[in-house]
């Protein structure tokens, strides 16, 4: 798909919700990663066929959201979405290996100091955590938030250093969607959730990132709109999930670029990504259109972190976007979003 139809379409018109009250009431917000998703994607097949997504766009969002301006790869971008720091710079996080690493490795000690992340915000305010992932290498969170190398809860009663009550790690995709379900419980415990979908991306390294209806990358895609489903309709079920529980989608790359990776990360295909931001509420909105004076549409560039002027969205928001719609603090350190100035409605 062209580039500049894709930003047209992205404008589309979807079904408005209900306003959202100011005082929203959220107890529970799932931060989900869709590994390898372009935004096209999401435009690619009619409404009717992508049903969660397209539900998911009718609350606050924006189809034309970055990534790394430096690192288009997965364990750089989702390492920014969990301590809101780009890759490089004076406050980056600078994790720019993307194998499994030593069970010894942490964040901490190739930063040279503590990188605090969403996990430390909720767990030291004596909240549930989870973690859940398709891929192995994801366990390097695991290490650097446990019971050794995760920071003193310094805040109210100590809730020890171990800020990630459950880590999951399962290759079938579908146990993703059930363990949402198992964390979320039935809705009377505060939780952040941070979900990763790994099959687009594995499916797309094997056939290529085609967007065409029918291709296998496309039911990828279409598998995890299913399970988006299945979380949807268990918020849906329970009224103590219903009207309390958030939602912010997005997505560590794109890809294309080449067909079967996305290491360019200097090529629209691999960098232009979703930012989606549901509460059940709405109505619809686009989130450049509402920060107008904090972000700006980067059209089809990828500005680099010290560019003058103001900046796009990008997927390390997510952390501190999840944190405000929990009415709980930004991650120490982090500058994506670390005012939490994004407004959201």
């Amino acid at each position: 798909m062209h580039p500049c139809l894709l930003l047209a379409i992205a404008t589309l018109p979807v079904q408005d919700s209900p306003a959202l009250p100011a005082d929203s009431g959220i107890v529970s917000a799932i931060l989900i990663s869709v590994d390898g998703l372009r935004s096209d994607a999401i435009l690619a097949l009619p409404a009717d066929e992508l049903p969660s997504f397209t539900r998911l766009r009718g609350g606050t969002s924006t189809l034309n959201a970055r990534c790394d301006p430096d690192y288009s790869i997965t364990l750089p971008n989702h390492t920014s979405m969990i301590t809101g720091r780009p890759v490089l710079g004076p406050d980056g996080h600078h994790w720019i290996q993307n194998d499994e690493a030593p069970e010894d490795a942490t964040l901490h000690k190739n930063r040279g100091q503590y990188v605090a992340s969403a996990f430390d915000v909720v767990h030291d305010r004596g909240w549930h955590t989870a973690l859940l992932t398709g891929k192995p290498k994801f366990a390097l969170y695991d290490h650097s938030y446990d019971v050794e190398d995760g920071a003193p809860d310094t805040t109210g009663p100590d809730d020890g250093r171990d800020k990630l009550d459950d880590y999951v790690y399962t290759t079938k995709t579908e146990e993703i969607g059930d363990g949402v379900l198992r964390e979320l419980g039935d809705g009377s415990r505060h939780c952040f959730l941070f979900v990763h979908f790994a099959v687009t991306d594995l499916t797309a390294h094997v056939t290529g990132w085609d967007i065409t209806p029918g291709s296998k990358y496309m039911k990828a895609v279409q598998k995890v709109d299913a399970e988006l489903g299945k979380i949807l309709a268990a918020i849906d079920a329970q009224p103590a999930l219903r009207g309390r529980t958030a939602i912010v989608l997005t997505a560590d790359h794109g890809g294309g670029a080449p067909f079967k990776s996305h290491d360019q990360h200097g090529m629209w295909v691999d960098y232009i990504i979703p930012f989606l931001v549901w509460t059940g509420a709405g109505p619809r909105a686009d989130l450049y259109e509402l920060n107008t004076a904090t972000r700006k549409d980067p059209s089809l560039a990828n500005p680099p972190t010290d560019a003058a002027g103001l900046p796009p969205i990008r997927n390390g928001e997510g952390g501190n976007v999840a944190l405000q719609l929990l009415g709980l603090p930004a991650i120490a350190g982090s500058t994506l979003d670390g005012k939490q100035d994004l407004r959201l409605h």
